[in-house]
């Protein structure tokens, strides 16, 4: 599990709790939110030295001025050697379980990232990360790197943070921690002090009307964390459909070891504008690198572990012919903001850019891209991937020339993972039972009245063809309303009116097909 909690979810379980140790779940939240109760000592807090912003931001400017997108720095990535032997403190619980808690200071920081060098958790022993506004990551556990030895943890807010390991006592010295790299956010990448839509103003929120076509492929989309730096990819088919993580993004960014990137999917603004924050916790930790290409600007990777289900994300398909094409989207987290969507209704050019032979856009009709751009995909007008980011010109101010690796080119580098089925091959939209399903080019149902205040109805002119899964999504992704009806239904009433107003997603599930409506709620 990984998930960013505020206190105040786990509130109402507390308080009905004493005490006592052995009434409280030490898996709930982290034990140093009551310290006093199980005689805990202060952590003892370890000071990063200081960072010098003004020259770090002056390097990343005559960086962006050469052209290059990505990684796009936020932070400053501090080598440490900190572990349970050296560093942090232990503390023996009542009932003979041990906690190990250890402070990590950045002054000055906006947020805190870091990666563990060792992570030796056993079955049964969990990790707890959390700051000083009582948010916290976890219960990490032996499943979370999917076995890995090292493992990265994403960005929490302010300049410091507190790492908790418990281990109950039949598993005593047999976990082992070791803090190798921290992270000091010299950037606001998580909108502490400045709004989002921190990018530039010709950006699209993918949740605006425009980016409606482009759902599913929204979905596969996520924002790579790599220590200090920012880059984007997407999930991937493969020609066996068996929803195996692979994940595309581009060679540049691969700098140091994969095996410690966090991928933050879904982060997504749930208003078209003004922009608004969204959930930080569909993450997953680490991955494998399979292969890179520099002749086409290419990384594949394999993630630790499959997103979870809840999380609605998609394997986008691709298209490995050599047919320019006719106009093209592009869906990223530019300047490490949340997930954009940009528009070129001109057909692509061929042209070889820094050494790689790419996809030229000439200039963006709507949005952009920019640094923490790189790696994120390109799809043509079938919306099939056909590259991904390497660099280019493009922005708001000088909307021209962006390059992408050539997804044809990668593709004999990538066989091996990806399979050979053809020169075109569709997504997967991953449900609990791993089946492929195919999007209807044509809504087969209805929705009224539309908007609406809370009730509506869902209708089929012939009634339901077999049995249909209905879902209702709210602008996070989030299911919040799920059906299935039998044969023949003709129609299906719902009810919204303990939801929030916005814009809500209706998919219809039918005999190896979906079909989505938007719903607009407006109480």
């Amino acid at each position: 599990m990984n998930a960013l909690y505020s206190a105040l979810s786990v509130a109402s379980l507390i308080t009905t709790l004493s005490p006592a140790f052995a009434q409280f779940d030490p898996g709930a939240a982290p034990l140093g939110f009551h310290r006093t109760d199980h005689a805990m000592p202060t952590a003892p807090v370890r000071v990063m030295p200081p960072v010098d912003v003004p020259a770090l931001m002056a390097q990343d400017e005559a960086r962006i001025a050469t052209g290059i997108k990505g990684p796009w720095r936020f932070g400053f990535d501090h080598a440490t050697d900190m572990s349970m032997e050296n560093s942090g403190v232990w503390s023996l619980l009542p009932n003979g379980d041990r906690v190990w808690q250890l402070g990590i200071e950045c002054p000055g920081a906006y947020s805190i990232n870091f990666e563990f060098h060792t992570y030796q958790v056993p079955e049964g022993a969990h990790v707890f990360v959390y700051n000083t506004a009582a948010e916290f990551f976890g219960p990490y556990t032996a499943a979370t790197n999917g076995g890995h030895p090292s493992m990265g943890v994403g960005q929490l807010a302010g300049d410091r943070i507190t790492i908790e390991y418990y281990e109950p006592a039949a598993l005593a010295g047999m976990g082992a921690l070791r803090i190798g790299q921290v992270t000091h956010a010299y950037r606001d990448v998580l909108g502490v002090t400045k709004g989002f839509n921190d990018s530039g103003a010709c950006n699209n929120n993918v949740i605006c009307p425009e980016g409606d076509p482009w759902r599913d492929q929204i979905r596969s989309v996520a924002m790579i964390t790599a220590g200090g730096g920012l880059c984007t990819g997407q999930l991937i088919n493969n020609c066996a459909q068996d929803s195996t993580p692979y994940f595309l993004t581009a060679n540049h960014c691969v700098s140091g070891s994969v095996s410690n990137w966090v991928f933050r999917f879904r982060w997504e603004s749930p208003n078209c504008s003004p922009s608004q924050n969204a959930s930080t916790n569909k993450n997953v930790n680490g991955s494998t690198l399979l292969v890179t290409n520099a002749g086409s600007d290419v990384a594949l990777l394999e993630l630790n572990a499959r997103p979870q289900t809840g999380w609605n994300t998609y394997y986008t398909g691709w298209d490995k012919s050599t047919t320019a094409a006719t106009s093209v989207t592009a869906i990223h987290h530019p300047a490490g903001d949340i997930k954009k969507i940009s528009f070129e209704e001109q057909p692509v050019t061929s042209q070889n850019y820094g050494g790689a032979q790419c996809w030229r856009v000439a200039a963006w009709d709507d949005g952009t891209t920019e640094g923490g751009s790189s790696g994120s995909g390109l799809w043509n007008q079938n919306g099939l991937l056909v590259g991904q980011l390497f660099g280019g010109q493009a922005n708001c101010t000088t909307n021209i020339n962006d390059y992408y690796g050539k997804f044809n080119v990668s593709y004999p580098f990538l066989e091996q993972w990806l399979g050979n089925c053809g020169n075109t091959l569709g997504g997967l939209d991953y449900i609990s039972t791993g089946l492929t399903e195919r999007t209807s080019s044509s809504n087969s149902f209805n929705i009224f009245p539309n908007p609406t205040a809370g009730a509506f109805t869902i209708s089929w002119a012939t009634g339901a063809q077999g049995a249909t899964d209905i879902t209702v999504l709210d602008p996070v992704g989030r299911a919040v309303r799920a059906e299935r009806t039998t044969v023949g239904v003709e129609r299906l009433a719902l009810d919204l009116s303990d939801q929030a107003d916005g814009l809500y997603l209706v998919e219809v599930r039918q005999g190896g097909e979906r079909s989505v409506q938007r719903l607009v709620l407006q109480q």
